[in-house]
């Protein structure tokens, strides 16, 4: 759900493109929404519910109580439904820590580090730097003892900065990270990372070393999902196991996502509101007048899907890296090589393929040190799958 496009900052990696539209989802939309998925036969047994896009936390907190409780209601005990919102943190405040509490939200704080970092690129409107603003959130969730999760942004200015990086958020607390590489997307038309993968690697391999000698204390999402893929990997050396690779961003309906209008797209979720000479938008129907399920008849879907799923073979066929993503971002396949129906990418490259290059020149040398490392790994996934 994207409940404005708004956003009361403006970082200059940002890839939206109606930052100043303020527009805001109605109540009745998110019935509609919500209605439309139950109607369609598309409700499983739990519902996620990301909130994103813009600034979730610019529309206020007696909003969301309220559309908790509709979708709530709407739901009832066919699924669980579970809120995510991912907010730049400047307005956090006691308000939103009691919402948060009650509906047990999970929440993503964006916070790039150290000031000297953070401030170069996430400003107010004003050009001021957030940092201030973003731990004083920070602190606010902690005090009401309320657990959440930073997202920092790569870019070059952090590639030589891994250990300052990392002795700030375990100063501050903070051991449940997730390192978003810097995205040629949307209207950001160019990287800082262009060019620089070596030292994205570089990167990567100091943090997962940090990683590692916490002994579980800090957890990093990209070596968490790497190590993981190893391991499933050597599972099925060893035992011949199927591999199975799933990939949301090119799966119908996985990733539905709607606007303050109500239109609606699926695959990467930045799409929605992007323009591109190849495309007259991305949104497939509106959830007040289009079945969820009718939009596959679709000629607009067929033409959307078919150069999905021809990039997704092309990147079964050529990389190796492909058991780890499953055919990578659309989002950024497009925006990088101009069509969906290509495969490698400048992002895959930083944040899939050097991570698990990384993950395996470290974690190699601890298999080979206890020979029972891939037994409990993968009778763990095993007993996960």
């Amino acid at each position: 759900m994207q409940p404005t496009p708004f956003c009361n900052l403006d970082c200059t990696y940002c890839y939206l493109p109606h930052r100043d539209d303020k527009r805001r989802l109605a109540l009745a939309t998110i019935e509609a929404a919500v209605g439309n998925i139950i109607q369609s036969g598309l409700l499983g047994s739990e519902l996620g519910v990301i909130w994103h896009a813009g600034e979730p936390l610019v529309v206020p907190p007696a909003f969301y109580a309220e559309a908790f409780a509709r979708i709530r209601s709407l739901i009832g005990d066919r699924a669980t439904v579970r809120h995510s919102l991912q907010t730049n943190g400047t307005l956090i405040d006691g308000a939103w820590c009691e919402l948060f509490r009650e509906w047990s939200v999970r929440v993503g704080i964006s916070l790039d580090g150290p000031a000297e970092i953070h401030d170069r690129h996430r400003k107010t409107r004003s050009g001021r730097g957030t940092h201030r603003d973003v731990l004083r959130g920070v602190e606010r969730m902690r005090d009401a003892s309320l657990p959440f999760h930073a997202i920092a942004v790569v870019t070059v200015d952090a590639l030589d900065r891994a250990d300052a990086i990392l002795d700030f958020f375990d100063q501050h607390g903070i051991g449940d990270l997730a390192f978003n590489i810097e995205e040629l997307e949307g209207v950001n038309l160019r990287s800082s990372l262009s060019g620089a993968e070596d030292r994205v690697a570089d990167f990567f391999r100091r943090v997962f070393e940090r990683v590692i000698a916490s002994g579980g204390r800090l957890r990093v999402r990209e070596f968490e999902s790497s190590r993981d893929a190893l391991l499933c990997g050597l599972g099925e050396m060893r035992f011949g196991t199927a591999r199975y690779v799933t990939n949301e961003q090119v799966r119908p309906f996985e990733i539905t996502t709607v606007d303050a209008d109500g239109n609606f797209s699926m695959f990467s979720p930045e799409l929605l509101g992007q323009d591109h000479p190849r495309f007259d938008g991305f949104a497939l129907g509106n959830v007040h007048r289009d079945r969820l399920i009718d939009v596959l008849a679709t000629e607009r879907f067929e033409k959307l899907f078919g150069e999905i799923v021809a990039g997704v073979e092309r990147c079964a066929r050529d990389c190796r890296y492909y058991f780890l993503c499953g055919g990578g971002a659309p989002a950024n396949k497009l925006f990088e090589n101009g069509s969906f129906d290509s495969s490698e990418t400048g992002y895959c490259r930083s944040s899939i393929q050097r991570p698990l290059d990384v993950s395996l020149a470290l974690l190699e040398p601890l298999a080979r040190a206890d020979s029972n490392l891939g037994l409990r790994a993968s009778s763990a996934s095993g007993s996960s799958a």
